[in-house]
């Protein structure tokens, strides 16, 4: 009987120590793991709307009035509360990309979105004045359609005005200048 017990504890030893060491390691998750959205900068913007239209989705999360002032093509204006609650941001199947006016608040609200998502979102780096102020240079030379219709003719000038103004004396041959020497 002794040797019947002596055996059983044996075994059950023996199976405690194999069971402990087959048992995998799980590593514990990284604590504060962040997802953050991707910032896209405002020329990548720009060739995207140029190269590759409705591959992506804009939402412009300013106030109304200024949505309606000015807005890149194909975007929609969206109040910030429902772009965190409308469950249609979340479940696109292109790219989101949030702008604003310089890209804070949108860089806040697509932290939102990244944490409770894998559809990709972007946000535009330093919203929507770094993307007038750095594309200026890919646009076409002369003013933008909604600025033209915008911008009045100057009032027409009398001609006793136009009389009364000197006209500038006109160098035929350049003057040399010193050089300071």
């Amino acid at each position: 009987m002794k040797n019947k017990i002596a055996c059983t504890t044996l075994n059950a030893a023996v199976f405690i120590v194999a069971t402990i060491f087959a048992t995998p390691v799980v590593a514990e998750p990284a604590a504060g793991s962040v997802t953050l959205p991707q910032r896209i900068s405002a020329i990548e913007l720009k060739r995207m709307l140029m190269d590759l239209p409705g591959t992506f989705e804009i939402v412009d999360i300013r106030p109304p009035a200024p949505y309606a002032d000015f807005s890149l093509p194909g975007s929609t204006n969206g109040r910030i509360a429902d772009v965190i609650a409308n469950r249609s941001y979340r479940h696109g199947t292109v790219p989101l990309v949030i702008v604003d006016r310089d890209g804070s608040v949108a860089m806040a609200v697509g932290g939102i979105l990244s944490q409770s998502t894998r559809r990709s979102i972007m946000v535009l780096h330093g919203g929507l004045e770094a993307y007038w102020n750095e594309t200026a240079a890919l646009l076409p030379p002369g003013p933008a359609p909604a600025l033209a219709q915008a911008v009045k003719a100057p009032a027409a000038i009398p001609a006793a005005a136009k009389a009364a103004v000197p006209a500038p004396a006109t160098r035929s041959t350049p003057t040399k200048t010193s050089a300071g020497c």
